[in-house]
């Protein structure tokens, strides 16, 4: 069920990065617009910078991940929730980049700290898995119900059928301590 939950996760992040809201009458020159996006992006709009990373995922081949993340790098940088969201999944799923579990942990852990409820998730999972974090059922639980909270309801469903059934009435208390704690901390 983790993992099944781990992959969805991964999932919900791409294709809510991929999907560009537009009108039916809305038509725009795609050359154009990257280009203006370009010049936003090198003036330090993280915005922009942020949807040239999307633009790379929604290449006309295919994805270009490696032009994708370093666009998430820059944009994350400068604390975009989004890019943030996104390098850590590309680091975590080795796209565009070497697998690698803790940077991917250290991207989210920055993303939820501002708010993040996918990056919330994402910190749950990669703590039940012990995935770049040493494995610890009482943070996983702490950072799945602040996704619940925040309004991830797969977050508490993995909560409620899979994690708190290996804890403990004392682990599920420690774990209520630091749900309040943290929760002074994360920004609104």
């Amino acid at each position: 069920m983790l993992k099944k939950y781990l992959h969805l996760i991964l999932i919900i992040f791409f294709f809510n990065s991929l999907i560009v809201a537009l009108g039916a009458d809305d038509i725009i020159n795609l050359e154009e617009r990257e280009k203006e996006l370009q010049r936003e992006a090198e003036l330090g709009d993280t915005n922009a910078q942020f949807m040239l990373g999307r633009l790379a995922l929604e290449g006309k081949t295919r994805p270009d991940h490696s032009l994708a993340v370093y666009w998430f790098r820059i944009a994350a940088e400068s604390n975009h929730i989004q890019a943030q969201e996104m390098l850590g999944a590309h680091f975590f799923s080795g796209l565009g980049v070497p697998a690698n579990p803790e940077q991917a942990y250290n991207w989210w852990h920055k993303a939820a700290l501002q708010g993040s409820e996918k990056a919330q998730a994402s910190l749950g999972v990669l703590y039940a898995l012990g995935s770049g974090v040493q494995k610890d059922m009482i943070e996983s639980y702490k950072w799945l119900t602040i996704a619940a909270i925040n309004g991830n309801q797969e977050a508490q469903i993995q909560r409620d059928e899979s994690i708190s059934l290996q804890m403990t009435a004392d682990e599920i208390r420690e774990a209520q301590k630091r749900i309040n704690e943290t929760l002074k901390i994360i920004k609104k």
